[in-house]
């Protein structure tokens, strides 16, 4: 008898440093191998850095490009903690808070059954939850 367990979407929304995505990265596999469609949010930059998806994984998991919205108080081409000096973390997080707009459009199109995401988006309850009226969780800041 085949399974008839309903498969979930999942969003993954991971703060831009790769000790953070490498670690969704893997939690987004083990989902994928058991059956479940994933959705990775991350900048198109972080995304080509990330380790190559198994064959096998490849129709599982959707890499969703989000453009941090720099006021070119970030060095060309950062995108991770990793490409900025110390200093420069503050103006990172500001451009990686300016993804809301486009984390909103995203969850307006896709609906995921789930959404995990990291502590620096902390903005992002509020806006599931005004984007599924109907869902039993409801946030409350």
């Amino acid at each position: 008898m085949a399974d008839q367990t309903p498969k979930l979407h999942i969003a993954m929304l991971p703060w831009p440093a790769f000790g953070h995505m490498i670690p969704f990265l893997d939690l987004a596999k083990n989902i994928a191998q058991k059956g479940h469609w994933v959705s990775y949010l991350a900048t198109p930059r972080n995304i080509q850095r990330l380790p190559k998806l198994p064959p096998y994984l490849a129709d599982s998991i959707t890499f969703v490009q989000l453009l941090l919205h720099n006021d070119n108080s970030l060095p060309e081409n950062a995108e991770a903690t990793m490409d900025i000096p110390p200093h420069n973390m503050l103006d990172l997080k500001r451009a990686y808070h300016g993804v809301q707009e486009d984390v909103a459009q995203f969850l307006e199109n896709s609906t995921p059954d789930w959404i995990i995401y990291d502590i620096f988006a902390y903005w992002l309850p509020p806006i599931a939850a005004d984007k599924d009226k109907n869902s039993a969780y409801s946030y409350k800041a």
